[in-house]
């Protein structure tokens, strides 16, 4: 091995031996590297003088293979000591710039006395040079896990989410045009783990503000005030806790919740809308919520997705320590759905709730029966309606509700829904003597991955002491 050759792979390996030391990243000259500029003349680094033992050599490597680069400030730095493994890191540079003029015809610039001592140099540093590799590799795949989870949770069993929901509504009573305009908001943030691949841990934070309007707690509001639960205000409070798993080879979903979960909260039926309101904000009305803060709820899919059962028990003092309160013993109700999928663009639901009151409380027993009908028509055109009806004790002169409407997939942009609904709210709004009248239009479309955009109105008849009113707004969601 000549004098001559030794010189000139010490000398670039110096130079990107050197690079490593300084923190830089080591690529070949084809990559460019942002922190070392590449030389194409030795006179451009300015600590290197003819009189240098290693400058014959280091210009020999510039004219004939281009595998140097010099520091941003225009020196070479080539007095410092490296290890063996910058000396690898600088041979794998070079190497990489001579396989590169193999490949390109250029064999000719590369002597075999040059290809001789390369081999054994290759040889000599195998371990190194397979090292520095796993070490690149190593490097590269937790750079593409940073930026896929910047938080530094592991992607592949956890995720953080978040979710902010505002805008501007304007609510007005036809009759003597009084009018309210109110900017309301609900910020969700979403802390969701896998243990098997399978399964889900839900613990969600949440904070709100958003009343409705003329402040009647049982009248509408805009679609972020969908829970009972969750924070208001300047508070922040635990919101959803759950965990859902799979029983029986993925037949049975099983879901326990502690906080802020419904005996419904599997029920296969929901409308596919996105209206403003609560009561056209898709989900499932079909059988009646209002029990729920600790459930436990299974549902079993068979015979290949064409049928479902679906049960749920829910208790309003699941954490109660006192005597006639807690998990069972307390205000609870019971909810049982059976769905069927006859065709695929067809799903029927039949469901009913039974709500027994904990002692004390001073409620009546109360029941409710409700079937639901989700038809896809074409991909762009889906209609979707249900019909309930409560009891209270043996009074079978119940309220009733109910909602019918279409939707449109992708409507003028990809991503986007469109659709119009009408209902009757009886559970929500009106007095027991009037049967509410409610329309609403309504166009959700994203103007990013993370943004999206909906503006719509929504009339309801007798909804604040026998009053219709009139709300339009626009919402703005937020998801990332």
């Amino acid at each position: 091995m000549s004098a001559i050759t030794w010189k000139t792979l010490l000398a670039g390996s110096a130079a990107v031996g050197a690079a490593l030391m300084a923190g830089g990243e080591v690529q070949a000259q084809t990559t460019q590297p942002q922190q070392f500029a590449q030389v194409t003349s030795v006179s451009e680094l300015s600590d290197v003088a003819p009189t240098e033992w290693y400058f014959q050599a280091l210009q020999s490597l510039v004219e004939r293979y281009g595998c140097i680069a010099g520091y941003p400030d225009g020196t070479f730095r080539g007095q410092r000591a490296m290890t063996r493994g910058e000396f690898a890191a600088g041979l794998n540079a070079c190497l990489d710039r001579i396989n590169e003029l193999i490949a390109a015809g250029l064999a000719d610039k590369v002597s075999r006395e040059d290809l001789a001592t390369v081999q054994r140099l290759q040889e000599e540093f195998a371990a190194e040079l397979a090292a520095l590799t796993g070490r690149v590799d190593a490097l590269e795949a937790k750079t593409a896990e940073l930026e896929a989870n910047p938080l530094g949770l592991d992607a592949a069993t956890s995720k953080l989410s978040f979710e902010v929901i505002s805008g501007i509504f304007a609510a007005s009573e036809p009759d003597d045009l009084d009018n309210n305009v109110q900017v309301p908001y609900r910020v969700r943030m979403n802390f969701d783990a896998s243990f098997t691949g399978e399964d889900q841990l839900r613990v969600r934070l949440q904070s709100r503000e958003a009343d409705a309007f003329n402040g009647d707690p049982s009248g509408f509001t805009f679609s972020g005030n969908s829970d009972a639960d969750g924070g208001s205000g300047e508070d922040v409070e635990l919101d959803d806790v759950f965990y859902k798993f799979p029983l029986f080879s993925g037949a049975v979903t099983a879901v326990f919740g502690i906080n802020s979960v419904a005996a419904t909260d599997l029920v296969i039926f929901s409308t596919p809308f996105d209206g403003l309101s609560d009561f056209g904000d898709g989900g499932s009305d079909l059988v009646w919520d209002g029990v729920g803060d600790q459930a436990l709820l299974f549902s079993w899919e068979a015979l290949d997705d064409l049928f479902y059962v679906t049960y749920g028990y829910g208790a309003a003092e699941g954490a109660g320590n006192d005597f006639g309160t807690g998990f069972f013993a307390g205000t609870s109700q019971h909810s049982l759905e059976l769905a069927a999928t006859p065709v695929d663009n067809l799903l029927l639901s039949l469901a009913g709730t039974v709500t027994s009151p904990g002692e004390g409380t001073g409620l009546d027993e109360f029941f409710g029966l409700g079937f639901g009908v989700t038809w896809e028509i074409t991909p762009s055109v889906i209609f979707s309606g249900w019909y309930a009806r409560g009891f209270e004790n043996d009074d079978f002169d119940g309220v009733d509700d109910w909602l019918a409407g279409f939707a449109f997939p992708d409507l003028f942009i990809e991503g986007s829904n469109g659709g119009f609904m009408v209902g009757s709210p009886d559970f929500f709004v009106g007095d027991d003597d009037d049967s509410p009248f409610y329309a609403e239009v309504y166009y959700s479309f994203p103007l990013t991955e993370n943004l999206t955009i909906t503006p719509g109105v929504y009339y309801i008849s007798d909804a604040v002491d026998d009053d219709d009113i009139v709300v339009g707004g626009i919402r703005t969601t937020f998801k990332f």
